[in-house]
């Protein structure tokens, strides 16, 4: 498969500027932005993350998604993501194309995602079919969520993907996070204490009572009521 594009090369086409006015904007070469995108070169860090600040982007990390790929005797060959994933706008919501003969027919096919009715005849597709760098590009987790009800898939891929699809929309076992490290900053500034809340650990199970006979010395009562004279 032909090697992705750079980051850089992505930051670039996303702003509609040329190599030449990369080049001239972060005050380099124009050679060495061909040498860079065209994987001849390797950049360093501080290069790339200089290169992307020119064109207002920065670096960011992701975890990698990992699929599982299955075999049914009626379908044949699907996989199955170990999680969802996001896909940045405005992409979750662009056109999509596709070649042709991928669907069996002579004629390009294009979706535009920002039509839920063609959003849900792409997820359709492209999880039938199981093209995994199609779906990681364009297939957004919290829109497919959304849809997943309305999904028309076999019955064995639904039921795969399904787990995937419930762990996503359930209560996270984790520390409340700080977004940006907002608060931390704010009571630091303001001199207040800032204590993070970490993750509780898990109740031990409490023993059932048991049943107290008429004859046992204990008694229970319930809250608010009180025994006669």
């Amino acid at each position: 498969m032909y090697p992705p594009k750079t980051v850089i090369e992505v930051a670039r086409r996303a702003m509609g500027a040329s190599q030449a006015e990369l080049a001239l904007w972060a005050h380099t070469q124009q050679s060495s932005i061909s040498e860079y995108e065209s994987r001849r070169k390797s950049p360093t860090l501080e290069v790339v993350e200089r290169l992307l600040a020119v064109l207002d982007f920065e670096l960011a990390i992701k975890p990698v998604v990992l699929f599982e790929t299955h075999e049914d005797p009626e379908i044949g060959q699907y996989v199955v993501p170990e999680r969802l994933w996001s896909v940045s706008m405005p992409d979750c919501f662009g056109k999509i194309q596709v070649l042709g003969v991928l669907l069996k027919q002579r004629r390009p096919r294009v979706w535009d995602l920002s039509v839920e009715a063609e959003r849900i005849d792409y997820y359709e597709w492209v999880i039938g079919r199981g093209v995994t760098q199609l779906m990681l590009e364009s297939v957004d987790g919290v829109l497919l969520m959304q849809v997943w009800d309305r999904l028309n898939l076999p019955t064995v891929i639904r039921e795969a993907w399904q787990p995937v699809i419930d762990a996503a929309t359930a209560s996270q076992d984790m520390a409340p996070r700080d977004p940006g490290g907002f608060s931390a900053w704010l009571a630091e500034e303001i001199g207040v204490e800032w204590r993070p809340i970490r993750k509780r650990k898990p109740r031990p199970p409490q023993k059932p009572i048991g049943r107290v006979s008429r004859s046992s010395p204990i008694s229970v009562f319930r809250r608010g009521s009180c025994s006669a004279g």
